[in-house]
């Protein structure tokens, strides 16, 4: 019986120490200062808390209005209608010119006479792209496509724009955008900005 009560002995020991060990180790680890909190990242040159959402309506006076027949000859899948011209507004009760657009349609779907459309919007401010399905090439119907992307004003601006055709060569456009922020110069200059190309000179001979 002696040799039997030895190991219960030796185990209550054994109990009785690894509990002593946990009182030992919770008060110390009580003392342990929990690491700081990181400090909150300071703002981003592009994050402006002067972002707005903005509606601007423009019409397309088209100059441009080409219908391209690639491919199998009459109407065929990849056709092309390549389009542009000026942007007017009658903002402050005058029509004047406030830019121009640019673009291309390619014909996916011969019954629908439809297809992918993708433009650029080019203001003062900067430029944006719309893109999207249009029916009716190249007298589209009233459509809505998606903003996807802009440069300036517009860099990081996304939302719709409505297309309501008035008759072929002008088409009613209002673009709803969100995240429009301020116009800043260190975003680049829009293309019509941009200096032109200089003939080079020739010497005299």
């Amino acid at each position: 019986m002696s040799f039997a009560g030895r190991p219960f002995t030796t185990l209550a020991i054994a109990v009785l120490g690894c509990c002593a060990g946990l009182t030992l180790i919770g008060p110390a680890s009580a003392d342990v200062v929990p690491p700081q909190t990181a400090p909150p990242a300071a703002p981003r040159p592009d994050d402006d808390s002067s972002a707005k959402s903005r509606v601007i309506r423009v019409e397309a006076r088209l100059s441009v209005g080409e219908e391209l027949d690639l491919g199998t000859a009459g109407r065929s899948a990849g056709d092309q209608f390549v389009f542009g011209g000026d942007l007017t507004s009658t903002e402050g009760g005058e029509e004047h010119v406030v830019g121009s657009i640019g673009g291309f349609c390619v014909t996916t779907d011969l019954e629908r006479n439809a297809g992918q459309c993708a433009s650029t919007a080019v203001l003062p401010e900067g430029q944006i792209t719309v893109q999207g399905r249009q029916a009716g090439i190249p007298v589209p119907g009233p459509v809505v496509n998606a903003v996807t992307g802009g440069t300036g004003a517009f860099r990081r601006a996304h939302g719709q724009v409505t297309q309501r055709v008035l008759t072929p060569a002008t088409w009613q456009l209002t673009f709803g955008l969100l995240d429009v922020r301020p116009y800043r110069p260190e975003d680049g200059r829009g293309p019509d900005e941009a200096p032109r190309p200089v003939r080079p000179s020739l010497p005299d001979k």
